[in-house]
């Protein structure tokens, strides 16, 4: 494995500050997104069409708006 590759997938990890609209706590949400390294003919993505994925994986992430604990009452 060359150019500092490791695995199948490249990941990105997404952290959001969100505030809970019933309590008013903040708290941090992170996710994890992933793409395969290669296309489907089986070559290798250049790292512009990778890391535009990854982002637009990342754009559409909407983390819920409430905490854990307003989720349980």
């Amino acid at each position: 494995m060359s150019g500092g590759r490791h695995g199948e997938v490249a990941s990105r990890r997404v952290f959001r500050r969100v505030r809970c609209p019933v309590c008013g706590e903040w708290r941090r949400e992170m996710r994890v997104f992933g793409t395969p390294w290669q296309d489907e003919a089986g070559n290798i993505k250049p790292r512009h069409r990778i890391r535009a994925e990854l982002a637009a994986q990342a754009q559409a992430w909407t983390p819920e708006p409430r905490c854990d604990r307003c989720r349980r009452l």
